[in-house]
């Protein structure tokens, strides 16, 4: 088990370049692919939203500055591309490959429905690297998220703004035995193989269920991981509350969490807990739905 494909998407924002950064150390222990993927506009949905009485002038601007929006986001997209390879070892690759004992990065260019785009890339990807969700960010980024998140049940990182000197060195995990929990456990475990510190933690109401996350700690004790645990009483805190400040405390780099959803698109469709991890997080969250 090993991560081979990274997916990054890419906007042209000023936080490209440590997104990618982020997406590079997280491939440097397995010599991982690092694809930035970069959708222009699509000028039909640009165009949708005139009606068919529009003149061709105006048509004409509207074509034009949607391709120069297109064009000076490329330009920043390669500037943080060279930002994040001067220095760091990485090899910029034309297409997909790997090499021993070096992380490759390569850029894809498509163009249409940024969100729908970047789901059908991570598919055949084995992580997709996301930066902090905020209201500035680009329209149709946080719904991106989601979709990638609840449509592909392709492993999904919540980077952070800050990149670590090691990831994942200390990992902590959110516990409540259920499927999609799981499902986060066995996709991280190519990096928890690779941490230092492992701390399991379940976060209950009363009346509290003790040895609630024994069976998982003997499953990663069979795949060579030692793992701590800590069982939590939330109190009058949220459930994602009261993790996010336990792996605080705990000095955690990575959160594993399974993420819950019952529909597409709309941030308010995932489960609590995963959407207050998403809006709150000041650490890195892996999440598989």
């Amino acid at each position: 088990m090993s991560i081979a494909k990274v997916l990054v998407p890419v906007t042209g924002g000023g936080r490209d370049a440590s997104l990618l950064q982020y997406a590079i150390e997280a491939a440097k222990p397995f010599d991982a692919h690092v694809m930035a993927f970069f959708v222009r506009p699509d000028l039909a949905e640009a165009l949708a939203f005139f009606s068919d009485g529009a003149s061709g002038v105006v048509v004409d601007e509207i074509v034009k500055a949607t391709r120069d929006a297109g064009d000076e986001a490329g330009k920043r997209v390669e500037a943080a591309i060279s930002a994040a390879c001067t220095g760091s070892g990485v090899v910029r690759v034309a297409g997909q490959e790997r090499r021993p004992g070096a992380v490759t990065l390569s850029l894809r260019e498509v163009q249409g429905n940024f969100g729908d785009q970047l789901s059908l890339e991570a598919r055949l990807s084995d992580l997709v690297v996301f930066g902090p969700i905020r209201e500035s960010d680009q329209a149709g980024l946080a719904e991106a998220f989601v979709q990638v998140l609840v449509d592909t049940d392709r492993p999904v990182l919540r980077a952070t703004d800050d990149v670590p000197r090691r990831f994942a060195d200390r990992i902590a995990i959110g516990w409540d035995g259920k499927k999609a929990a799981s499902q986060a456990v066995t996709a991280a475990m190519p990096f928890l193989k690779r941490a230092g510190h492992v701390e399991i933690f379940s976060i209950q109401r009363p009346p509290l269920t003790e040895h609630a996350t024994e069976g998982l700690r003997e499953y990663l004790a069979l795949h060579g991981v030692t793992a701590t645990e800590r069982l939590i009483d939330a109190g009058n805190k949220r459930i994602g509350e009261a993790l996010l400040q336990v792996a605080k405390q705990d000095h955690s780099d990575l959160l594993v969490l399974g993420g819950y959803g019952r529909g597409r698109l709309r941030e308010s469709l995932i489960g609590g807990v995963t959407r207050h991890v998403i809006a709150h997080a000041d650490v890195a969250v892996f999440m598989v739905h």
